[in-house]
């Protein structure tokens, strides 16, 4: 599982270094791949990168699911299924981040890692802030938001 939060650089090319605990992760289940789509939270767009078993596993349950012909899965399977792409990792263990995924980020150099259990997050080093200022305005301000966390 992908846990904690890292910063790295993105560099010209749309390369970035996946943080050595993320690649642990991915080493350890034998992957040397990400599948990476888009997302946003808190109107902050960002990609998400899923190890492919966590990825296959996500669009099987997705399509044994009930509604196959639902506007919200219709939806869903064309932005987010539907934006995924195959990003191996080189030997210094980077991805290149393709044109596609990165024009719809507001990325610049300083990107932030965030692991969100079977998948982590990209966000640029700004947008992640204004998540974590969303959350302690949340937190501090309507608490109970976070009640049927079941946490």
């Amino acid at each position: 599982m992908f846990h904690g939060n890292f910063s790295n650089t993105l560099d010209e090319k749309g390369r970035v270094a996946i943080p050595a605990r993320f690649r642990e992760v991915l080493s350890s289940a034998g992957d040397d791949r990400l599948m990476v789509t888009t997302f946003e939270v808190v109107g902050q767009q960002c990609l998400e990168a899923y190890a492919p078993r966590a990825w296959e596993g996500l669009v099987e349950n997705l399509q044994n699911s009930p509604g196959a012909f639902s506007e919200t899965r219709l939806l869903f399977e064309s932005v987010y299924v539907g934006s995924v792409q195959v990003c191996p990792l080189d030997r210094q263990g980077r991805i290149l981040l393709p044109q596609s995924l990165r024009k719809q980020t507001d990325f610049e150099s300083e990107v932030s890692f965030v692991g969100v259990g079977q998948k982590f997050r990209i966000f640029s080093a700004a947008g992640y802030e204004k998540v974590l200022d969303t959350f302690r305005t949340v937190l501090r301000e309507k608490p109970d938001r976070f009640n049927d966390l079941g946490v």
